[in-house]
């Protein structure tokens, strides 16, 4: 009892010396040991909030709802871990203090050590209440602003409790948090592109190389190298192998490459910066000097994407003697990236303790192809039916007309005619295809739909009207689908974009922008589609680069068919087999893969190598249709199946209910809206309870 006494005294002497402390502190420097402390006027202005009715009352020395403390900010870095010389080391925080989360108001913190692993920061802060905290690094650009590069990425930010203020501050590890907490442990996230953009160079086609003199199978080395004498590109490198493919920078002696190896190049450069680059190509001897080499000029990197032919010089001779064919991608930030801020990630959350889910195939499944299905496909109509079948998550398919406007639907175009509505079409001949990307978004209103069902054709016009419900019309508008949809039903959205085929033929074609046409759809879905469990898709293994590089908010995963003997092959080896599409996202840094069901009947553990690497195996097919196989695919703990006719196969029989309709997993996806900078507080979030400190006697 005594000693409980004493505290409380020793805490009432502090509130009553406390206005002489901040005004002697007005007197003398503001820093302490080299560190900023609180003023009088910030401790007004930050901190203390009066007791009193009256907003202006004076404000006493007892009058405070929070309590200034000093903490000190111990940070180590994992052994093997290194920054760049260029790189440093900041915290950031919820409270003002610590920069509410923004990257520009980030607090540096100060090496302790010549090897830089070491870092430290002492702080003043006030608080009342819990403050949530990361670390993160950064460089600067030339015009002093600041780069990020990585910070950590943990679903619950580190947490610093008011009690703590009497315990020594101990030491963190840079990236590691709560390791036994789901979506804890060891998280780095690369940082969201602000002003800076990225180009890749792929390595990702069977052959890519001829050079006079050496045959295709030839091991070369090859390194790329900025011809820039400012040295202000950061260049990184991924080779293709099992749970070894992320980007790092090159070794010394460049990355080993034959025909057939996965190689991605990654270039990041400031917005106003244009480097040329060049290409050594060497040899297994361990030569110093390169066979041959090629130039990159900026100004051949021309848009988002693109396929470069450049000519091979040979190193003593400057005479031609070969051709690179090599595929670009340019990344650029989205136009209101600075919105975004260090709030939380979801790119990597989805955890292994949940249950398979069951994703209803465009609804209730196909409908254009199959005559069972009495709901038409890519409707709002036939997404709210899942639900209904005790379906956790609907997949979706969207792409952009002419005029960028989001809409949903299957193919890349359909058939249609420019005879009027009341004159009957009974050959095909009649009509003529069009692309969705052709078409505004009024022009594909008022167009007749057609679609080829094996030789015989079926009208849909009846939907593209506007006197038709809006829960059954073709072409909805995602932001519709959005608002239509109840945020208890989680979405898979696949983004289409054609691809280049095996063979050399363009699956369809496309003139939008890339950028623009990405960037399109992820402020739609900010605006709209936030606070829900949604995952981006997409068979191009470019869109969901581009997606993972420029937010944080919703996570990305490539579709990809593997080898199956439906379709043909793709051109990009990145999506021909199950082993490198989880390399693709162990690269890219994606949520993992969703994979035809073909690759998996004749040998179910396959999925297991995506699993352990702590990445997501959702398997999709019509295939799909077997009860007895669908539990087997339960049984193997994948994450998701994908699947037609959901309600005849369906959990129904079996499930309470859909497995997102717990009113806790609302309020942790309530976060993307934070993260995207849509919001600044957690729809639905229960507000931090604030600490109880002992009641001072008047």
């Amino acid at each position: 009892m005594y000693r409980v006494l004493k505290s409380i005294s020793i805490l009432y002497k502090i509130a009553l010396l406390w206005p002489l402390f901040c005004k002697a502190a007005a007197t003398v420097s503001p820093t302490l040991n080299g560190t900023s402390v609180f003023g009088r006027a910030q401790l007004q202005a930050q901190a203390f909030k009066p007791f009193d009715a009256e907003r202006h009352a004076q404000l006493t020395g007892r009058s405070f709802l929070c309590l200034p403390f000093f903490r000190v900010f111990n940070l180590e870095l994992r052994p093997g871990q290194q920054l760049a010389a260029d790189e440093e080391i900041a915290v950031s925080g919820d409270h003002r203090a610590l920069g509410a989360w923004s990257i520009a108001k980030a607090l540096p913190l100060r090496a302790q050590n010549k090897q830089r692993s070491r870092w430290y920061l002492r702080r003043w802060i006030c608080a009342s209440h819990r403050v949530y905290y990361r670390y993160l690094v950064y460089t600067l650009d030339a015009a002093g602003e600041r780069v990020l590069r990585r910070w950590e990425g943990q679903q619950v930010p580190r947490m610093l409790q008011t009690f703590e203020i009497y315990r020594s501050p101990g030491v963190d590890i840079f990236g590691e948090a709560y390791p036994r907490s789901v979506g804890g442990g060891h998280l780095l996230e690369p940082g969201w592109l602000q002003r800076e953009y990225v180009i890749e160079l792929k390595f990702v086609w069977e052959q890519h190389l001829q050079i006079a003199g050496l045959n295709n199978q030839e091991k070369l080395r090859l390194k790329l190298r900025s011809l820039s004498v400012l040295d202000n590109a950061l260049i990184e490198v991924s080779r293709y192998a099992y749970n070894r493919s992320s980007f790092r920078p090159q070794s010394r002696l460049g990355v080993r490459y034959a025909a057939g190896a996965i190689i991605i190049y990654r270039i990041s450069q400031a917005l106003d910066v244009s480097n040329a680059l060049r290409l050594d190509i060497y040899g297994l001897d361990g030569g110093q000097l390169p066979l041959c080499e090629a130039y990159i000029m900026p100004e051949q990197l021309r848009g988002s994407r693109g396929i470069l032919k450049l000519p091979i010089q040979g190193q003593v001779t400057q005479q031609v003697i070969g051709q690179l064919t090599l595929p670009y991608l340019v990344v650029r930030p989205m136009p209101n990236a600075a919105a975004s801020n260090l709030r939380v990630s979801f790119q990597r959350y989805w955890p292994s303790n949940w249950p398979t889910l069951d994703v209803g195939n465009r609804g209730l499944g196909t409908s254009f192809y199959q005559t069972s299905n009495q709901l038409v496909e890519n409707t709002i109509e036939s997404y709210l039916a899942v639900p209904r079948a005790k379906g956790d998550m609907v997949h979706l398919d969207v792409q952009l007309t002419r005029d960028y406007v989001p809409i949903v639907w299957r193919g890349f175009g359909f058939f249609t005619t420019k005879q009027a509505t009341t004159q009957p079409i009974v050959d095909r001949f009649d009509l003529r295809h069009v692309l969705i990307r052709q078409l505004s978004y009024a022009e594909l209103k008022a167009s007749r739909v057609f679609i080829l069902k094996r030789w015989s054709l079926q009208e849909y016009t009846h939907l593209n009207v506007r006197n038709v419900s809006q829960p059954q019309r073709l072409f909805p508008k995602l932001n519709e689908v959005y608002e239509a949809l109840p945020k208890t039903l989680g979405l898979i959205v696949e983004i289409k974009w054609p691809q280049l085929m095996a063979s050399g033929v363009m699956e369809s074609t496309q003139s939008l922008n890339k950028n623009v046409f990405v960037d399109r759809i992820i402020e739609v879905t900010a605006r709209y589609g936030c606070g829900r469990p949604l995952i981006f898709a997409s068979f191009d293994a470019d869109i969901c680069t581009m997606i993972r590089l420029k937010q944080t908010a919703f996570p990305v995963m490539l579709m990809t068919t593997g080898r199956t003997d439906i379709w043909d092959a793709y051109m990009d080896l990145r999506t021909q087999t199950f082993l490198q599409a989880i390399n693709f996202a162990e690269s890219a840094e994606l949520l993992g893969t969703a994979t035809h069901v073909q690759n998996f009947q004749h040998n179910q553990q396959l999925v297991d190598l995506g699993l352990d690497l702590q990445q997501v195996v959702f398997i999709w097919g019509s295939d799909l249709q077997d009860v007895q196989e669908l539990e087997q695919f339960r049984a193997s703990d994948v994450t998701g199946l994908i699947y037609d006719r959901i309600d005849r196969v369906g959990p129904a029989q079996w499930k309470r209910a859909p497995f997102f309709q717990a009113p806790q997993l609302l309020e942790v996806f309530g976060g993307q809206c934070v993260a995207i900078g849509n919001s600044t507080t957690v729809p639905g979030a229960k507000p931090t309870k604030p600490t109880i400190w002992p009641k001072m006697r008047k």
